[in-house]
C-alpha cells in the first residue's frame, strides 16, 4: 500500500468521525422522513454506504498490479557450506562409540 493511499484512509477515517458525531447527527434528527425512512437512519445509512465505496475506491486504487510486481528476494548461500556433489571434503562420520 502506498503512503498516499494510507493518507486517504486516515482523513476518510477523520471524516467519518466528524460525519456521524453529535453536532452533525443532531441536524439530521428531524421528523420528515424520505421514503417513509426517519431523516436520521437515512442519513447514518447513506453515509456509512457513501463511506464504504470510498474505501473500496482507495483500496483498489492503491493495490499493485501485476506489471507493477516486486522484485523476488534472491538466496545467497554461504561459501563454506560443503555440498553433495563436493569431493573435496567428505562428509564426517561419527562413530557410536563417541557416546561411551
Amino acid at each position: 500500500m502506498r503512503q498516499q493511499s494510507r493518507e486517504y484512509i486516515i482523513i476518510l477515517f477523520i471524516g467519518a468521525v466528524l460525519a456521524i458525531n453529535y453536532p452533525v447527527l443532531d441536524l439530521f434528527d428531524r421528523p420528515w422522513a424520505p421514503f417513509g425512512i426517519p431523516l436520521l437512519y437515512f442519513y447514518l445509512y447513506l453515509a456509512w454506504l457513501v463511506l464504504i465505496l470510498v474505501l473500496i475506491a482507495v483500496v483498489e486504487r492503491s493495490e499493485v498490479h501485476g506489471s507493477e510486481e516486486l522484485p523476488k528476494p534472491t538466496v545467497l548461500e554461504p561459501e563454506n557450506i560443503s555440498r553433495s556433489g563436493d569431493s573435496d571434503n567428505p562428509p564426517v562420520e561419527q562413530s557410536s562409540n563417541a557416546a561411551r
